[in-house]
């Protein structure tokens, strides 16, 4: 058997059915852009490859999977920190967003964001916001591979300015023209974002619950992330927010719930009722003090659980290895229970689990003959990563992300030795500079 790469690894994590075992100086093969052989290393295995990585001090990991972010917001990060959530969102983003953002601040944003997710080993992500094309264009320049939701509200986004007193009646056509540009794309998989519960009308996410169905598509929305949006919809609706997806039929195993920190004992079975997954973004939830989201117990009664970072507009970074760190010891905190969350769940949240909430599992999420090459390679020299006692543990509790050497997606190589094959970081960061002074001029 021949391959393009040919990979020998000190220590493979393939995450195969979830489960957190290691196998020690393996060699991973590539044809074309699927994975064709997982074996011990060989000497012999090296001149069947047009292309050998000898990483022996290295580890090898699925590529990470960040479910739940934003990637154009990046472009305001650290610009409005340490104030209320409702403030945040309703005194700063909106208003920002409304004046400044257009297709020039998405790509910018996109481009950055791209640039960090590859850094950290994030080789998938699911993203929400506005411009989708944009974003989509970026993430297939720089070899990604994404889930990208066309962002729906009932006020008018700025992508939707453009056609005036048309923008809402146009909103199924457009988004249909998006779907029917990228259904097939072999990277690229189109989704829809309603915001929130809080900014969407019935009509519309009945709207949108129609149109997945059509299309079987996912559909990306922010549940239940603060007590305040769960009170205004009592006292507008009547009911909580979860209550009233459910009973507009907006509950579904096509639904990824970003948040989902303030749910009910109903609303769990409700959950579980229609196979809606959560997406956990611990970093988030601690930083707007919104809460802690009682995954474990989601986990326990079967529902699918991923972890996100958000954008880092509300984190503010997009790594995993850091929302895995943190988001695995506060679970053991609220919980008052060291093993209510362990390093393997995290892992699995991020690989395996997370690939089954976005309807990939067939395709990523783990090291396996026939899936996709999403591979990470990461260093072990550093002292905070020695001794190597547990692979599982030092990837959950003391790796940071910087640690990643060499991304690989869909069998194309995006980082090598910590540079960039894709994006131009020096393009990219002229291109912030421009848009940071864009920002604070414009404020």
């Amino acid at each position: 058997m021949k391959f393009d790469l040919g990979i020998r690894v000190g220590h493979l994590l393939t995450m195969k059915e979830g489960k957190g075992e290691v196998q020690k100086d393996y060699f991973v093969g590539v044809e074309g852009n699927r994975i064709a052989s997982i074996v011990p290393f060989k000497d012999e295995l090296v001149s069947a490859c047009k292309r050998f990585i000898n990483a022996p001090d290295k580890i090898m990991i699925p590529g990470l999977i960040n479910s739940h972010t934003h990637l154009g917001m990046s472009l305001f990060r650290g610009f409005e920190d340490d104030v209320t959530f409702h403030q945040w969102l309703f005194e700063f983003v909106f208003p920002v967003e409304a004046k400044l953002v257009d297709e020039e601040f998405v790509r910018v944003g996109s481009e950055l964001s791209a640039l960090e997710c590859i850094r950290f080993g994030t080789t998938t992500v699911s993203d929400m916001y506005f411009f989708p094309e944009v974003t989509a264009g970026v993430l297939d320049r720089a070899g990604m591979r994404g889930l990208v939701g066309q962002h729906l509200a009932d006020f008018i986004a700025p992508d939707e300015k453009k056609f005036g007193d048309q923008a809402v009646a146009t909103r199924r056509e457009r988004f249909l023209q998006f779907f029917e540009k990228y259904k097939s794309h072999p990277r690229i998989q189109p989704a829809i974002a309603p915001h929130a519960p809080y900014t969407c009308s019935d009509e519309l996410i009945q709207m949108v619950t129609k149109i997945s169905q059509e299309c079987g598509i996912k559909v990306h929305m922010h549940v239940c992330e603060t007590t305040g949006e769960v009170e205004e919809s009592i006292q507008k609706f009547g009911k909580t927010p979860v209550k009233r997806l459910y009973d507009l039929g907006a509950l579904h195993e096509n639904l990824i719930a970003a948040h989902s920190v303030h749910l009910t004992d109903e609303e769990i079975e409700l959950f579980k009722k229609t196979n809606t997954s959560v997406v956990y973004n611990p970093d988030a939830n601690l930083k707007l003090s919104s809460g802690i989201a009682p995954v474990t117990r989601y986990r326990k009664m079967g529902i699918k659980v991923a972890l996100g970072t958000d954008g880092a507009a509300s984190n503010n970074d997009l790594s995993l290895f850091g929302a895995m760190d943190i988001g695995t010891k506060i679970q053991k905190l609220s919980n008052h229970d060291n093993t209510a969350m362990v390093a393997l769940d995290a892992l699995n949240m991020v690989t395996y689990e997370a690939a089954k909430v976005l309807g990939l599992q067939d395709r990523v999420g783990s090291i396996e003959v026939g899936k996709l090459a999403d591979l990470v390679l990461l260093d072990t020299h550093h002292p905070h990563t020695q001794p190597l006692h547990s692979v599982l543990s030092q990837l959950v509790y003391a790796y940071q992300g910087l640690e990643v050497n060499t991304v690989i997606c869909d069998g194309k190589i995006l980082l090598e030795n910590g540079h960039f094959k894709t994006l131009d970081p020096a393009v990219v960061q002229k291109d912030v500079d421009h848009m940071r002074i864009k920002i604070e001029n414009a404020l």
